[in-house]
């Protein structure tokens, strides 16, 4: 059970799955919260208790949506201990399985980021910082290789993740996890240096 979850009563919990499953497959802007009440059968007042407003609901979504940084980290380590090519191989295979997974569609952030241009919102705030801790990631694991310009090549890597998530909705799940997958292989070894131990 996450921490959101423990948090709320039973109908709260209602409400925030409910939500949670609205949010993704329509989007949090269309989703009103007369919609979530109605679905998840519990009035507006308990809503506002549980969850203070909307935007206090989406963020919260947000929050809960990011695989925490640390947790791909971790297990990349413990997967392929002393390996760093095979732990960043390791978290780009991670995110091309969850592309695969019925019902993908797109990474929550990118959609929440594309609902909230206004960069002040306290939503797309937490999906700047969530985006910048992935880019930290990426750019971590790319530093203990032999690489030139780690942090370019960390750029890049993040740039064919969110790519690869967002034609997912265009084309094939299955051939933009694929892709991933072989694309950043490909940009990986174009940046490994020969020279450097």
């Amino acid at each position: 059970m996450t921490e959101e979850q423990q948090r709320h009563s039973p109908a709260g919990q209602r409400v925030w799955e409910t939500a949670c499953d609205l949010f993704y497959r329509e989007g949090i802007r269309s989703a009103g919260v007369a919609e979530i009440a109605e679905r998840s059968g519990v009035g507006k007042p308990s809503i506002y208790r549980n969850f203070e407003s909307k935007d206090g609901l989406a963020l919260a979504y947000v929050k809960a949506k990011a695989v925490p940084p640390r947790v791909w980290l971790e297990t990349a380590r413990a997967a392929c201990p002393d390996d760093p090519l095979a732990q960043l191989r390791h978290v780009i295979a991670d995110i091309a399985d969850q592309i695969r997974e019925p019902g993908y569609r797109g990474c929550a952030l990118v959609n929440a980021s594309v609902e909230f241009p206004d960069r002040t919102h306290p939503v797309r705030v937490a999906v700047d910082e969530l985006k910048a801790a992935y880019l930290e990631l990426l750019t971590d694991l790319v530093s203990q290789l032999p690489v030139r310009d780690h942090r370019t090549l960390g750029y890049m890597l993040q740039m064919l993740v969110e790519g690869a998530s967002v034609t997912t909705q265009i084309y094939e799940a299955e051939k933009s996890a694929d892709a991933l997958t072989e694309a950043a292989d490909r940009l990986i070894n174009s940046f490994l240096d020969p020279e450097k131990p």
